[in-house]
């Protein structure tokens, strides 16, 4: 028998289709497209936070400041990020970026302060438009109204103010007066803190300005005649009544300095 002429019949009369509709149509694609892992909304927001968080941080970390404000009568130890120590005199203020310090050293200084300063990156102490710069050293600063003085204790120093720049070292000073920076050598270095021991020392200082820092030390306000241009030159401890150290002061020039009730 020749196979080309057997003929087989099915036993459905299905169509194809209808076949497999009935037993594939589960196999075919349910329409929805099938989304990466790292596409997925979840994956999206978790991304863009970190991406954020990247950002806002040092942003954060730039933008913070803290300051320290010392009252009349009062001085304040601040030990910084890095161990460097700041004595901040009475009626002063400092502000520094805990958060940036390892970026950044800086401070910025209104009044009077004592640094010891450790080793390190470049620490800046900004006062209006004058900068000290140094990288490890001791030096004091004094920026008031009609005031700057720098003196470096131990180190070098560079002092930058009215577009003209200083380099101190050990025992020496400067003076920010008549637009110019003015340095020379003290033997008595030392004196320039010892306000940080509770000590007055004044050294041909204009009498008004001995008068404001009593005030300061002792939170006070003083009564003193007018056109008093007189150079005081002393030294005293801190005493426990401001009346006496009034009576020191003024006993030389033979005027009355009393306390404001």
């Amino acid at each position: 028998m020749k196979t080309e002429n057997i003929k087989i019949k099915p036993k459905w009369t299905k169509s194809k289709d209808e076949i497999w509709a009935e037993n594939f149509a589960g196999l075919e694609d349910d329409g929805k497209k099938k989304i990466p892992l790292y596409k997925r909304p979840v994956f999206l927001y978790a991304g863009v936070a970190a991406i954020l968080l990247v950002i806002l941080i040092p942003s954060i970390a730039f933008l913070y400041t803290k300051d320290i404000t010392v009252p009349r009568g009062q001085h304040y130890t601040l030990n910084l990020p890095d161990g460097s120590r700041a004595i901040i005199n009475a009626e002063s203020k400092l502000t520094y970026k805990p958060f940036w310090w390892r970026v950044s050293r800086e401070v910025t200084l209104e009044g009077e302060a004592y640094f010891d300063v450790e080793k390190g990156s470049r620490f800046e102490v900004k006062s209006g438009t004058a900068t000290v710069t140094v990288l490890g050293t001791s030096f004091n600063v004094l920026s008031r109204p009609g005031q700057y003085n720098v003196a470096c204790l131990s180190g070098k120093v560079k002092v930058e103010a009215g577009n003209q720049s200083v380099i101190l070292a050990k025992g020496m000073q400067t003076i920010f007066e008549n637009s110019t920076l003015q340095s020379s050598n003290s033997n008595d270095i030392e004196q320039k803190i010892a306000w940080t021991n509770n000590k007055f020392v004044f050294n041909e200082e204009p009498l008004i300005h001995v008068i404001r820092e009593i005030e300061r030390q002792y939170n006070i306000e003083i009564v003193a005649p007018e056109n008093i241009n007189y150079i005081y030159s002393g030294n005293f401890t801190k005493l426990d009544n401001p009346e006496d150290v009034l009576q020191i002061v003024q006993e030389p020039f033979g005027i009355k300095l009393k306390i404001k009730k």
